[in-house]
């Protein structure tokens, strides 16, 4: 039985979902902030296309950015993203993820699911591929890459892009262990 186009792209992104959603129900069973980094990065770093993050969270001001400034931003949001999962997911109580359905997009596969929380409402997971990685979370409706594109935004006008990453860095140096 043959596959259509599209199909693999979005087994595969599926499939990528699932590794991820293991990782943090891991990551939910793991004492201390420190460890839960450590087990975060290597799944964030394969999960996430962690460039296209950082270009569009950065808008326009991407392309005034030399390569390395660029390379050392990709990796800030890379620190940022692994310290934000490592923050929210530190306390299991029978949290389960379910893939709901994926459905194609102009940029790729996005994959549906369900964070059941056993003492909260569930949360409505939609995760965003291009090129076999996912770029963008939307939780309940609300993107995680509209919101920090328009917080950067904001920060960039008042105080440039250096203080936008002093920012960010004060940010990951709060979640702390």
């Amino acid at each position: 039985m043959g596959t259509a186009p599209g199909w693999a792209a979005a087994d595969d992104a599926a499939a990528s979902v699932e590794r991820f959603h293991a990782v943090l129900i891991e990551a939910m069973q793991t004492e201390g902030f420190g460890q839960r980094k450590t087990l975060l990065d290597p799944a964030v770093a394969e999960f996430f296309d962690l460039g296209t993050v950082a270009r569009i969270s950065l808008g326009p001001t991407w392309r005034s950015l030399a390569e390395e400034r660029r390379a050392a931003f990709v990796a800030l949001m890379q620190r940022l993203i692994i310290a934000t999962y490592a923050d929210r997911f530190d306390s299991y109580s029978g949290q389960s993820f379910v893939q709901v359905e994926t459905v194609a997009a102009s940029t790729g596969p996005v994959v549906k699911t369900v964070l059941n929380r056993t003492n909260d409402e569930p949360v409505n997971l939609d995760y965003y591929f291009r090129s076999g990685k996912a770029f963008n979370v939307v939780a309940d409706g609300v993107s995680d890459l509209s919101l920090r594109r328009a917080d950067y935004a904001g920060i960039i006008r008042e105080s440039g892009f250096d203080g936008l990453v002093a920012d960010i860095e004060a940010s990951i140096a709060e979640f702390g262990d």
